[in-house]
């Protein structure tokens, strides 16, 4: 009996890589998300902290609140930053989910159309086992 050779395998082959490569680079964006979603807590906490910390009454000094207010700005700029680089990071999630998706796909068709190969090739070595069969069947029919 002949074996089965799917002449498309290898690129089976190429997409499950392709996945794999992607599943990996999801879940390192998705980790540097959760970094920076830790980072802008903290950064927020910081703020909230600085702005509950102000004296509202007393005597402050022109130069401690020059500080602070170029702290505050700090880390407005630092949580701005942040919030870009989580949209960014968030627009690359999706576009790499896209790609897996694509790729899964393109998998999915390629491995059908393997599996009616295997269909067919199937039935062809059937049909010649059966064909050798009654060959057999008949020379037997015939000796005997």
């Amino acid at each position: 009996m002949a074996k089965f050779k799917f002449r498309l395998q290898p690129v089976i082959m190429v997409k499950e890589i392709q996945e794999k490569k992607i599943e990996r680079d999801l879940a390192l964006i998705k980790k540097s998300i959760l970094q920076g979603e830790e980072h802008l807590d903290q950064l927020n906490e910081e703020r909230d902290r600085l702005v509950s910390s102000t004296p509202l009454e007393g005597k402050v000094r022109a130069a401690e609140m020059i500080v602070r207010q170029d702290y505050y700005r700090r880390i407005s700029d630092e949580i701005h930053f942040e919030n870009s680089n989580l949209q960014r990071l968030a627009q690359s999630e999706t576009k790499k989910i896209d790609e897996a998706l694509d790729v899964k796909k393109d998998k999915e068709a390629i491995e059908k159309l393997r599996e009616r190969r295997l269909e067919e090739f199937k039935r062809e070595e059937d049909k010649r086992e059966q064909i050798l069969i009654d060959s057999l069947a008949q020379r037997l029919s015939m000796q005997g």
